[in-house]
């Protein structure tokens, strides 16, 4: 999906190397991965919403309301969904734990997140899709 189609947040784009690196993303010059630590870790919550959201098909509003989830769940399946491996999914809890300090053990996240098998997250996400609309 062309960047072009997605309608991000208003500060998905905050600046310039988050602009090149959802650019980079979408040509395939930077693995997914490598971009979502390197968004998370500045804390460019909308921009990683934005990869998320173009590798869900799911709104980036979803995405960031998920990112800001009480619970880590949501998240969890999200990222499962979208195919990032652990060390991105690491850099989104980094990200998340920044925010909230007080949140439950990184390594239940982890191991949370590591057994959620991909085709269960990726129904998960097509059934959060359909009802996006309504």
């Amino acid at each position: 999906m062309p960047m072009t189609s997605l309608k991000l947040p208003p500060d998905a784009l905050e600046d310039e190397t988050s602009t090149v690196v959802l650019d980079q993303v979408t040509h395939g010059y930077v693995l997914l991965d490598e971009a979502i630590i390197e968004l998370a870790d500045a804390g460019r919550l909308a921009s990683v919403a934005a990869l998320l959201a173009e590798r869900t098909g799911l709104l980036p509003d979803t995405i960031v309301r998920a990112l800001q989830a009480q619970s880590e769940e949501p998240v969890t399946v999200l990222c499962r969904a979208a195919g990032l491996g652990v060390n991105g999914f690491s850099a989104v809890l980094r990200m998340r734990r920044r925010a909230r300090p007080h949140e439950q053990n990184p390594a239940l996240a982890l191991t949370g997140f590591l057994d959620v098998p991909l085709d269960t997250a990726r129904r998960v996400a097509s059934m959060m899709k359909v009802h996006e609309g309504r």
